[in-house]
């Protein structure tokens, strides 16, 4: 392995045309028995953070147990919805060529940093088949710790443990959409790769310290220089 790419999903590679909040929200209710009562912005933000910030917003006491039950919730609520991602989503111009085009690269790994949990992340992968050039068993995960720049650590030890590698930060790259992708990047010494397809301006991607910000992921051959890899 001479290169890992992190990619974010949601609004980097795909748009699921609102599902992914509505499946939060369905299965918040399910486990709560009431609407939170507010949300931040799900853009770049961890499915464990969204739950545990709506549950203090609630005043709920927050237990491992009751995380854990919502976590299998969503994940039943984002199987069932499968069809209606498939419906209603789309793949971003570009991603599904740029996502190609790493895979003929010798030495490039590809997997996700993501805010999804698990099983949301193969499903929203398979469906817009992305899934393939994935290498999932080293993801980090939006149910595994409220702070993306952790998922970042957790992908980058799993890579180098299952190569057996020790990666400079310069062969790492993150590609997302949201400052907060940056920021979990650059807390990793990591390449931050943002790409203005979300809520998020290319100067504002800038301002978070992106090394590159690329409108769209439609130009390959740029998004392969910014990599390192063209």
């Amino acid at each position: 392995m001479k290169c890992l790419v992190l990619w974010d999903i949601d609004r980097t590679l795909i748009n699921a045309g609102g599902g992914g909040k509505a499946i939060f929200l369905a299965a918040y209710r399910e486990v709560v028995g009431a609407e939170p009562p507010g949300l931040p912005d799900f853009g770049g933000r961890t499915d464990h953070y969204l739950f545990t910030a709506a549950l203090a917003g609630h005043g709920h006491p927050v237990d491992d147990q009751l995380v854990a039950l919502f976590l299998d919730t969503l994940a039943a609520h984002t199987e069932a919805a499968r069809e209606r991602i498939r419906e209603h989503g789309v793949v971003l111009a570009g991603a599904a060529a740029a996502v190609a085009a790493l895979a003929e690269v010798p030495g490039v790994v590809q997997t996700v940093v993501t805010g999804n949990i698990r099983d949301a992340a193969r499903i929203k992968l398979a469906v817009f088949d992305l899934l393939d050039p994935m290498d999932l068993d080293i993801g980090g995960y939006g149910d595994e710790d409220p702070v993306r720049a952790v998922l970042v650590r957790l992908a980058r030890e799993r890579a180098e443990r299952k190569h057996g590698v020790a990666l400079s930060g310069d062969r790492i790259v993150v590609i997302g959409d949201t400052p907060h992708d940056i920021e979990g990047a650059l807390r990793n010494g990591v390449t931050a790769i943002g790409v203005a397809t979300g809520g998020a301006t290319a100067d504002e991607l800038h301002a978070a310290g992106a090394h590159t910000v690329l409108e769209s992921l439609a130009d390959t051959a740029a998004l392969l220089r910014a990599i390192g890899v063209a």
